[in-house]
C-alpha cells in the first residue's frame, strides 16, 4: 500500500470494500443537483441521493450523497471527484455549495475482515482507542481541526430525540473502550442483530452508539455489516476524501496482519503502546505501526502538526475528552522548569553581585 494522488490505485488488499458519504451545505437539490441531467449522471455512477426524511442537512439546504459499494480502482476515484464537482455546480442562491462545520465525512468500511475474527475486531478497537486523539488531528486537511459538533454535544433541534444524549456527532469513545479492555469486558462485535434493532432503532437513527467517531454498531447486520469512521470533516476535495480512505484502511490492514503475522509488529507494538512519551514521538510511533512510506507519513504528521496546538483540543484536554495516552505537559511543564530555574540563576548571580560589591565598599572605608 502507497498512497498515490490523481485517481491512482492505493494498492489496498481485496478484503477493504468502502463507502463514503458526502455532506455539503448551501446546495439546490431540487431541479437542481438532484434532478435533470445532474439526477441522471448520478443516478448512473450508483449514488444515492439522500432525501430530508432521511437527513437533516438536506431539509434544511444541504446535500448528502452516498455511495454504492467501492473497491481501489482508478474508477472509484474518477467517480468521487466526478461527484464533488457535480455538488459545486449547484449552489444555493448566490452562495457557494460548501462543506461547511455543519458537515462530515463517514466512510464505511466493510467489516467482514474484522467481525469473523474477534481478536482481529479487538486489535482494531484497541489501535483505535489508543491513537484516538491522534487520529481526530490526522483526518483533516492541514490547519483544519475537528469540527466543534463532532465532540461536544449540541442542541440543535435538527434531531432531538438522539440530542438528549450524544455527546457530538463524532464523539469519542476511546476512553470507555480502554477500561473495558482493562477489566476484560470488552464487546468487540455484535454477533446478534435483533428485529427490533434493525427495523425499528437503526432506521430511526436511536441508538446512541452511532454516534460515535468510530460507529460500530453495524457490525454483525446481515444487511450492512461495517465500520464507520464518522470524525472527519466535510469536504468537496476528492484528494482529501482519497487521503482519509488510505489513513482508515492502512488501520484495519494493521489490525488483520497484526493476528495473521505478529512477528511483523512486535517491536512496532511496543513502541506503539508506550505512554512515557511525547505527543509527537506517539504520533510518530502510531504511523510506524500503520504504514511502511515515509512520505505516506509525512501526509499525516504534516496534517498532526497543524492543528495540534488548535483551542478545540485544548478545551478536550481540560474535560478529559480523550485516553491520556502520552506525555500532554511533557514540554509544557520542562519550559516551566527552564524558565523558574533561569529566574533563580540569575537572581543569585545578582545577590551574589551585590553582597561582593558592599563588602568591597565597606572594606575600602576600613581602610580610610
Amino acid at each position: 500500500m502507497k498512497y498515490e494522488g490523481k485517481n491512482k490505485e492505493l494498492g489496498l488488499p481485496d478484503y477493504i470494500i468502502f463507502g463514503i458519504e458526502i455532506e455539503a451545505n448551501n446546495v439546490k437539490t431540487k431541479n437542481g443537483l438532484y434532478d435533470g441531467e445532474s439526477g441522471k449522471h448520478i443516478d448512473e455512477l450508483g449514488w444515492h441521493k439522500a432525501t430530508g426524511m432521511e437527513e437533516s442537512l438536506v431539509k434544511h439546504g444541504g446535500a448528502e450523497l452516498v455511495s454504492p459499494k467501492l473497491k481501489d480502482e482508478e474508477k472509484t476515484y474518477e467517480n468521487i471527484e466526478s461527484i464533488c464537482n457535480q455538488i459545486k455546480k449547484y449552489p444555493l442562491k448566490d452562495k457557494e455549495a460548501v462543506a461547511d462545520e455543519k458537515c462530515g465525512l463517514h466512510i464505511h468500511f466493510d467489516a467482514k475482515c474484522l467481525a469473523k475474527d474477534p481478536r482481529k475486531m479487538e486489535a482494531f478497537r484497541q489501535i483505535t482507542a489508543e491513537a484516538e486523539e491522534l487520529i481526530y488531528k490526522m483526518c483533516n486537511e492541514e490547519g483544519n481541526p475537528i469540527r466543534k459538533d463532532a465532540i461536544s454535544k449540541k442542541y440543535d433541534g435538527l434531531n432531538l430525540v438522539s440530542s438528549l444524549w450524544r455527546k457530538g456527532m463524532a464523539a469519542p469513545t476511546g476512553k470507555k473502550v480502554l477500561k473495558k479492555i482493562e477489566k476484560g469486558t470488552l464487546k468487540v462485535s455484535y454477533k446478534k442483530f435483533g428485529m427490533l434493532r434493525r427495523n425499528v432503532v437503526s432506521k430511526f437513527k436511536l441508538d446512541e452508539r452511532r454516534y460515535a467517531g468510530i460507529n460500530l454498531t453495524n457490525v454483525g447486520n446481515p444487511d450492512k455489516n461495517t465500520v464507520e469512521f464518522r470524525m472527519a470533516n466535510g469536504t468537496l476535495d476528492p484528494n482529501i476524501i482519497k487521503q482519509n480512505i488510505f489513513l482508515y484502511a492502512s488501520i484495519i490492514k494493521t489490525s488483520v496482519e497484526m493476528v495473521d503475522f505478529p512477528e511483523k509488529y512486535t517491536t512496532k507494538l511496543d513502541k506503539f503502546y508506550n505512554r512515557d512519551v511525547s505527543e509527537k514521538e506517539k504520533a510518530e510511533n502510531f504511523l510506524d505501526l500503520i504504514m511502511d512510506s515515509e512520505e505516506d507519513k509525512k501526509i499525516y504528521m504534516d496534517r498532526w502538526d497543524s492543528v495540534r496546538e488548535a483551542d478545540i483540543y485544548k478545551e478536550a484536554d481540560k474535560r478529559r475528552i480523550f485516553p491520556e495516552t502520552f506525555k500532554k505537559d511533557e514540554f509544557k511543564d520542562l519550559s516551566r522548569k527552564v524558565v523558574r530555574g533561569r529566574i533563580t540563576q540569575v537572581y543569585n548571580m545578582i545577590k551574589e553581585a551585590l553582597t561582593n560589591t558592599k563588602e568591597k565598599g565597606e572594606m575600602s572605608g576600613d581602610a580610610r
